[in-house]
C-alpha cells in the first residue's frame, strides 16, 4: 500500500521523511510539547530521525499512520497526527498527535483530524477511536471532545512515563 496522502484547505498531509527532522526537532526539543508525550524531550537531531523511523516502521508493519501535518504555505512540517496500537480483529486503533507551539490555538489540529477521521473510519474499517491523554492536557480534552469523543473515564496509574505512574483519561469516538 503506497502511504495516503490527505489534504485540506491549508494542510498536507503526508509520509515523514528524513527531510522532516529539523522540523521535527524543532518541537520535539521543547519540554512544553514533551510534557505530556511519553518520549523524552529531544537533545539531538538523531531523536527526531529515531522517532520518524519508528512512524514509518508502524506503517510498514501495518500498525498504524503518523501523518506529516505540513502547512501548505510554508512547506514546513508543524506537527503530526495519525494512528497506533490498531487492533484491525477489533476494528480500532489509537489516535495521537503533536503540534508545535508555533502554531497552537490556530486550528490546526482539529483541520488535520478530521481528515484523518474519515480515513480511519472509511478506509480502514474503524468502529472504534480513542485517544489517552494526561487529565491536566486541557487543550487536548477540548480538542477531542469538539471532535464528537465522549470521555469515558480517568484510568489511575495507567502509563508509566519518565520514571512514575501516570493517570489516563480515555476518549472514544465510535463509527455509527
Amino acid at each position: 500500500m503506497t502511504y495516503p496522502i490527505l489534504e485540506t484547505e491549508r494542510l498536507l498531509l503526508r509520509q515523514l521523511t528524513l527531510h522532516d527532522t529539523k522540523d521535527l526537532f524543532e518541537y520535539f526539543s521543547l519540554d512544553e510539547v514533551m510534557e505530556y508525550y511519553d518520549l523524552e524531550t529531544f537533545k539531538t537531531l538523531e531523536d527526531a530521525e529515531n522517532v520518524i523511523q519508528l512512524f514509518n516502521k508502524e506503517f510498514e508493519e501495518g500498525k498504524g499512520f503518523r501523518w506529516a501535518i505540513e502547512l501548505k504555505s510554508e512547506k514546513k512540517v508543524i506537527g503530526t497526527c495519525g494512528y497506533h496500537n490498531w487492533h484491525k480483529e477489533h476494528f480500532k486503533a489509537e489516535i495521537g498527535y503533536e503540534l508545535n507551539p508555533k502554531f497552537w490555538k490556530k486550528s490546526y489540529m482539529k483541520e488535520a483530524i478530521l481528515p484523518i477521521l474519515i480515513f480511519g473510519l472509511e478506509t480502514m474499517k474503524l468502529h472504534r477511536v480513542e485517544a489517552f491523554i494526561d487529565p491536566a492536557n486541557i487543550s487536548s480534552e477540548k480538542l477531542l471532545l469538539s471532535l464528537g469523543f465522549n470521555e469515558e473515564g480517568t484510568m489511575r496509574d495507567f502509563f508509566f512515563e519518565k520514571g512514575k505512574f501516570v493517570d489516563a483519561k480515555i476518549f472514544g469516538l465510535i463509527n455509527i
